[in-house]
């Protein structure tokens, strides 16, 4: 999977933006984060091997990247605005968000709820029928959620998370416990999602060729600092 990345236009002002962000969560050695940006309809990947990123130390980063954690150290801005001078909520509301990794799994939606009333997100809403050109939610809308396949509920959190098109969604490790075909499949749409909808992804993962290929934007956690690639 090869994507062409064009070149940003250099007054183009970044969706988000990070800057000398020090997260530190004793006992683990802290982690430096001195630059991250997330364009417009950019997708990027952020690669750590597991003993370089722990678990509880990638979440603090996608938490505080969202606005729903303080950043301890420097500053994240989204649409200009610091997110540390903002009121809670404002992130999200202005098309923020964040998939947790086990929102990814049951934690995300209602599993005694069908997938439709999930993807309706609240009753008398619209079904965002959009995301069936991307997601194989639409054969399976009177299924209930508790009874998918673990790939199917990897696409129904997914869509719960999309359905709003938020301008940035941050994903904790999308691709993770998948078997090499649907993860493959899964990386495809949101790569699809990005180009024809412009909505804009940065998400964790273990470092893989495919992600290289498939990025536009590639940074790596190493020995405590976010570099870019």
């Amino acid at each position: 999977m090869r994507r062409e990345h064009a070149a940003p236009e250099k007054d183009q002002l970044p969706l988000l933006r990070a800057e000398n962000l020090i997260l530190s969560l004793p006992p683990l050695p802290p982690l430096h984060v001195p630059k991250l940006m997330v364009r417009p309809s950019g997708f990027v990947a952020i690669l750590a091997a597991a003993q370089d990123a722990p678990p509880i130390l990638e979440r603090a980063l996608l938490e505080t990247l969202a606005g729903d954690r303080p950043a301890q150290t420097g500053h994240v801005f989204f649409l200009g605005q610091d997110l540390e001078r903002s009121t809670p909520g404002w992130a999200r509301m202005h098309g923020l968000s964040l998939l947790a990794e086990e929102e990814s799994d049951d934690k995300g939606y209602d599993t005694a709820k069908s997938v439709e009333a999930n993807l309706r997100r609240s009753p008398g809403s619209s079904l965002p029928t959009w995301l069936f050109r991307f997601l194989p939610l639409e054969e399976r809308l009177s299924a209930q959620a508790g009874n998918l396949s673990p790939v199917e509920r990897r696409w129904l959190a997914l869509g719960r998370a999309l359905a709003p098109r938020p301008r940035l969604l941050l994903l904790e490790r999308p691709l993770e416990g998948l078997p090499r075909l649907p993860r493959e499949a899964l990386l495809e749409r949101l790569v699809r999602i990005n180009l024809e909808e412009g909505i804009a992804f940065c998400f964790t993962a273990q470092p893989s060729p495919l992600l290289q290929t498939a990025a536009a934007s590639v940074y790596r956690i190493a020995s405590g600092r976010l570099t870019a690639d």
